[in-house]
Parts: C-alpha cells; structure tokens; sequence
C-alpha cells in the first residue's frame, strides 16, 4: 500500500482524506499494526485507483 500511494505522490494525509478514513489509521495499517477490515480495504483501494486485489500483491 504505502509504495502505491508513494507511486501516486500522495501523502497519508491526502489519501485518508481521499479514502474518509483516519490518517493514523491508515497509518497504522501501512505499518501493519492495525487489523483492517474489508470495507476498508475497499475504500483504501478505491482512494488509490487500484483493484482491491492490488492491495494483496507482492
């Protein structure tokens, strides 16, 4: 997630607001220390364009 958003130039801040989650949320998750969940996962990928199964790949 976090060299997707770095591919894109944007910050956490303007993706969370993108997303309408919480910066230290997504913060959390890029650091893997928060459990996310499906909705999320979804709404993140939509902020950064991306299929959800974009998230997933290595």
């Amino acid at each position: 997630m976090r060299r997707l958003r770095a591919a894109r130039g944007l910050s956490q801040e303007a993706l969370a607001h993108e997303c309408g989650i919480n910066r230290t949320y997504l913060s959390g998750v890029e650091r893997s220390e928060r459990n996310v969940s499906i909705d999320n996962i979804a709404r993140i990928a939509k902020g950064l364009r991306v299929p959800v199964t974009a998230l997933f790949q290595d």
